[in-house]
């Protein structure tokens, strides 16, 4: 699915104009929650885990999973075919891969490849949302899309398609992407299911939804123009944004019924509430700092996409208040042959007033021995607990910098200049001064400590010749003391 046109994801505020609502036969969406207010979450982005890759044939897709009836959880990975991963806990999918739905047959609309997007128990039966596609020739940018539902009654593990659910207005078409997928599916709690789908063919994001108790072949609506009429198969459907502001990952927030889509906005990678399901606000900090990234690989850039919220407890997209994020990442330099699937933590808190420093980021330290090589960073690290182990924990960054109060921004940069491999924590600028390659934006620290901050020192080793950050003065004894960097959330 890298080839299905999501390559520019990018978010803000998304408000869409809404008209009065037409008579229909299903039951409108529930008022809005109008006590909620988002200036008082406080969220924290934990430890990454690279629990897969590097590998071509996996994270394609928008992961998902169920919890079986034995306590165990099963996972669905995708790159064509799909793939079941069942573990012991919702982020321990690093066990066997097993295909359970192949492409389709040829001609048919899953014929290039049946990505699993999301996948909802009902009682016995485990529904599967399919995004298909036909008629593709990537080397031209060309592929057509639609969605299709899948049941089974053994937890996945085998399928049976009960057809197309939806499909767009438009046909194949030579050099371009068409149709309607890359959804993903929620149960709103309010009697449907919502799809939230992107069209290519003019790159928004739309939603449709069906009754949770007939979500079949013919009864899913396309919203459209203020009202669920517009059929799923071939009808119209009003844009909600661009893929460039909004992606098509969803999840309802149990604590407020809220449904959030993730995308990116200036600055990373964010998170956009709403309270009506058409009419999207987005946090006013990204949930992670991300520089953009380049889709022609390879690239000195990083890619993270395909990021889906899903609850750290169950698994599911009806979201407690820990969370767990899970996305395709692609390391700088390389390609999709090799891509790592990433797990990590999110805890929210809600409070009765607006928080000062509102989402931070965990700043890691990770140490290879081999290399001699100590490694600061907010970002995934391929090798985790094998090539680099877990050193330090040296509090959270800003993922944007304070509107009040002065900061500075931190990089993460790499230099293979030296005996062995080097990254550094610095400050903006002082790594491309230094001929040190930049990485990415790390995140930001305060220039003064305000109340619930520590700080954070550059060190050096010079028998490592290895540069490294600590929160301690004398460098945990394990090197000299540079410079102070700023001051990091202690929580």
């Amino acid at each position: 699915m890298h080839r299905k046109a999501l390559h520019s994801m990018m978010f803000a505020v998304v408000l869409v104009s809404v008209g009065s609502h037409k008579a229909v036969a299903q039951p409108t969406s529930a008022a809005p929650n109008t006590s909620v207010c988002h200036g008082c979450i406080r969220i924290r982005v934990g430890l990454p885990r690279v629990l897969r890759g590097p590998a071509p044939n996996i994270a394609d897709n928008f992961f998902t999973e169920i919890q079986l009836s034995d306590g165990r959880f099963r996972g669905f990975t995708a790159a064509g075919p799909t793939y079941a991963i069942d573990a012991a806990a919702p982020w321990q999918m690093s066990g066997p891969l097993r295909m359970v739905l192949p492409r389709g047959a040829a001609s048919s609309p899953g014929s290039c490849g049946q990505w699993l997007q999301h996948a909802e128990l009902a009682g016995s039966v485990l529904f599967g949302f399919v995004h298909d596609e036909m008629d593709c020739h990537y080397q031209i940018g060309q592929t057509h899309k639609s969605m299709s539902l899948a049941t089974s009654s053994d937890g996945g593990l085998t399928w049976k398609d009960q057809g197309q659910i939806l499909t767009g207005i438009d046909r194949p078409v030579t050099g371009k992407n068409t149709g309607v997928g890359d959804c993903t599916v929620l149960n709103g709690q309010d009697g449907f299911y919502y799809a939230y789908c992107g069209r290519p063919g003019d790159g928004t994001v739309i939603v449709a939804r069906a009754p949770v108790l007939n979500p079949w072949p013919g009864n899913w609506h396309n919203y459209f123009q203020g009202a669920w009429e517009q059929p799923g198969l071939g009808g119209n459907a009003t844009s909600l944004g661009n893929t460039s502001m909004l992606t098509t990952s969803a999840a309802r927030w149990k604590t407020t019924g809220e449904t959030l889509l993730l995308g990116k906005q200036p600055g990373g990678l964010g998170l956009n509430f709403s309270q009506d399901r058409i009419n999207f606000t987005h946090l006013r900090d990204p949930l992670l700092p991300l520089d953009h990234g380049i889709w022609k690989r390879p690239d000195p850039s990083e890619i993270v996409t395909y990021a889906a919220i899903l609850d750290a407890g169950t698994g599911s997209n009806q979201l407690s208040n820990s969370w767990m994020m899970v996305y395709t990442y692609l390391q700088p330099n390389e390609g999709f042959d090799k891509r790592y699937l990433v797990f990590r933590n999110i805890d929210v808190t809600v409070t009765d007033h607006p928080v000062l420093a509102q989402t931070g980021v965990l700043l890691a330290r990770w140490y290879n021995s081999v290399q001699h090589d100590r490694w600061p960073t907010t970002a995934a690290v391929p090798g985790n607990y094998s090539a680099y182990q877990l050193e330090a924990k040296s509090g959270y960054l800003m993922t944007a910098a304070d509107p009040a109060l002065p900061t500075v921004e931190l990089e993460d940069c790499v230099s293979q200049n030296q005996r062995h491999t080097v990254h550094m924590l610095a400050e903006k600028g002082f790594c491309a001064a230094h001929e040190y390659q930049r990485l990415r934006t790390a995140g930001f620290v305060y220039s003064a400590p305000p109340d619930g901050t520590v700080p954070l020192y550059r060190c050096y080793n010079a028998l490592d010749r290895s540069h490294f950050a600590s929160n301690q003065p004398d460098c945990e004894s394990l090197g000299t003391m540079e410079n102070l960097l700023g001051y990091t959330l202690s929580k």
